[in-house]
């Protein structure tokens, strides 16, 4: 009996009072953006939100990249809140 594969994908945004705040945020997650056997993510800026699109193979790839860019995120948010 064949197995059924597991995929999964999830949608992450972040949205900025600035566009210039945003354009920084969208660069620094550009960077960290992958494309890989296991799956990848598309990062996109939309106006003041930056929002970021994760596909996986399977449950661990996507929990782990769901948590790689929510503590990005979270650093993003708190240089942002700092520098005001």
């Amino acid at each position: 009996m064949p197995t059924e594969k597991v995929t999964g994908s999830a949608t992450l945004s972040l949205s900025f009072e600035s566009l210039q705040s945003a354009k920084a945020a969208y660069g620094a997650l550009l960077a960290e953006a992958d494309f890989s056997h296991r799956g990848g993510s598309k990062v996109l800026l939309e106006g003041k939100t930056v929002r970021v699109e994760i596909k996986a193979d399977d449950p661990v790839s996507l929990r782990a990249s769901i948590n790689s860019y929510l503590r990005l995120m979270q650093i993003i948010k708190t240089v942002e809140t700092d520098t005001e």
